[in-house]
Parts: structure tokens; C-alpha cells; sequence
């Protein structure tokens, strides 16, 4: 009898020894490894690991994914989404993404810059002065600028950021009533830019910025005081137009920059329609139309 005993004692530890030694042993699991360095320590050197692949719908709308039992998903769930959405907001692209308990987060730092940028040269201009103001309708295209498309990587806020600039030709001096000529000639840039949510259209306003207006002039002169003459033209405006413009993904988004100058027609060579009396676009600077994308 008291041998029983002794023998079911030893059963008894040796069972609870080994059990204990069970739940040790699976309280971390390695793959290819015998030393698991954490609760899950995969060892390989020539294979990833494969997350599961979910086409979701929405950054803020956890299905499809559920918890096994069908109960809503932790914080913390990590899928990899296979699906571009193209909703206006919360919009979704393919990539590893994490939910923190109300959204899905992108874990990967979403990246697009895209600059297109005048060709050519410097482009010349004629003066329009028929128009008391600039004439969208009746501009010069700049090369390189003129039905261009752009093709946003993600749906999301882009600074789309215009860089414009102008200088007037040479003058035709008038320093018999002055010993130093001054003239400006003026105009505007318009960027016309369409596609899916953006519609900027200057034949619909005047010097309306919301609408591609960039307001430009450039001064030149001709100084007989000095010997020899001083002559000043090419002097280069800047002009810049900065939008932030929510751009979706799956859409092309077309535009097109040009000039239009409207004064001065008397004050310079070839009253500016021709030769060196003709105006400047990008004479030392290309003009350009940059995208940027900068957040959801």
C-alpha cells in the first residue's frame, strides 16, 4: 500500500514537472530556430514572412478583417492591403497596415515629388495690347508646359506649386524728352488644371489666384546720362502660386501653363512683337509646375 502511494506521488510530480517544462517550452515559438529570441523568432535567410493579403475598402472601416470568432479586431492587427480605393477621403493603397482601434495606418512613409519643367530654351513673347487685360483665351503655350498629365500615386493632399517668370525685351529709348527711358510691360501666367475633383479655369475670373492667375511684369530702361549708355532689360519677375489640392489616386490630372503680356506695345523695339523688343520666359530660370504629396 505504501509503495502505491510512493509510485502515485512520483507520477504526480513527474506529470506537473512536465507540464511545467510544456508551458515554458511553448511560451516562445521559433521557426528554424531552437533559441527563439522573443515570443516569435523566425530564422531565414533566403525567405520573407507573408502577412495576410485583405483588399479593405476604407482607412477608417475594419472589415473585412475579424477576429476568428467574428468579434471586432484588436489594436495592433496587422494586414497587408491589396486594394487602391478612390472614395475622395479615407481612401487606401497597397502596403503592410496596422489598426490602432479606429483606422487603419499605413506603415510605410508614402513619398511622391514630380516636377515638370519648361523646354526649349527661353521662350519669346508678343505684346497683346488690344486686351485691356490679359486674355487667357489668347496666350502662349510654354513648351514643355502645355497638356501635361499627372498621375497621383495615392488619394491624398498635394501642394501643387507653380514657378513662373517673366522680363521685358529691350527698349526703344525715348531719351530726347528724358536722358533715362523707364518702361514696364505687363500680363499674367494662367494654369488651366483638370481631372477628377479639380477644375481651375482662368477664362472664368480676372486676376483671380484660386482661378491660375499669376500677375507679371518686368521693367527695362535706357540711361544716356552715363558714357557709354546703360542699357537694362531681361530683368526677370518671379512669380509663384502655391494650391493644396486633394488628388486621387486611379485619376490623370491634365494642365497646361501660359502667358499672356498686354502693355507696353509702345515703349519697346518692334513695339515687343518682334527681335530684341520681345519679351522673356524662363531666359535664365525654366518655368515649372511641381507636385508634392504631403498627407491624407
Amino acid at each position: 500500500m505504501k509503495s502505491i502511494n510512493v509510485t502515485t506521488q512520483t507520477i504526480i510530480i513527474s506529470l506537473s514537472f512536465g507540464l511545467l517544462c510544456l508551458t515554458q517550452a511553448f511560451s516562445q515559438v521559433g521557426i528554424n530556430t531552437t533559441d527563439p529570441q522573443g515570443a516569435l523568432d523566425i530564422n531565414s535567410s533566403s525567405f520573407g514572412m507573408v502577412y495576410p493579403r485583405v483588399a479593405l475598402t476604407s482607412s477608417v472601416t475594419a472589415a473585412p478583417v475579424t477576429q476568428p470568432d467574428g468579434s471586432a479586431i484588436v489594436a495592433g492587427t496587422v494586414i497587408y492591403n491589396t486594394s487602391n480605393t478612390s472614395l475622395g477621403s479615407n481612401d487606401v493603397s497597397p502596403g503592410l497596415h496596422v489598426w490602432d482601434g479606429t483606422k487603419w495606418l499605413h506603415q510605410f512613409l508614402k513619398e511622391e515629388y514630380q516636377k515638370f519643367e519648361q523646354t526649349g530654351g527661353c521662350q519669346r513673347t508678343t505684346i497683346r495690347e488690344s486686351y485691356s487685360n490679359p486674355n487667357p483665351s489668347d496666350s502662349d503655350k510654354i513648351s514643355g508646359l502645355t497638356n501635361r498629365t499627372f498621375d497621383p500615386k495615392f488619394s491624398g493632399r498635394y501642394k501643387v506649386e507653380v514657378k513662373a517668370n517673366f522680363a521685358g525685351g529691350e527698349i526703344d529709348p525715348f531719351t530726347s524728352s528724358s536722358p533715362i527711358s523707364l518702361a514696364t510691360t505687363e500680363g499674367a501666367f494662367f494654369l488651366t488644371m483638370s481631372g477628377t475633383g479639380i477644375d481651375i479655369d482662368p477664362t472664368s475670373s480676372v486676376f483671380d489666384y484660386t482661378e491660375g492667375w499669376i500677375y507679371t511684369h518686368s521693367y527695362s530702361s535706357h540711361n544716356t546720362i552715363e558714357s557709354p549708355n546703360i542699357q537694362n532689360q531681361e530683368v526677370e519677375h518671379f512669380g509663384v502660386l502655391v494650391y493644396y489640392l486633394y488628388l486621387m489616386e486611379n485619376s490623370t490630372y491634365t494642365f497646361t501653363l501660359s502667358n499672356c503680356i498686354n502693355t507696353g506695345h509702345a515703349y519697346f523695339l518692334n513695339n515687343g512683337d518682334s527681335g530684341a523688343g520681345q519679351g522673356h520666359i524662363g531666359h535664365d530660370i525654366p518655368c515649372s509646375v511641381e507636385f508634392t504629396y504631403i498627407g491624407d
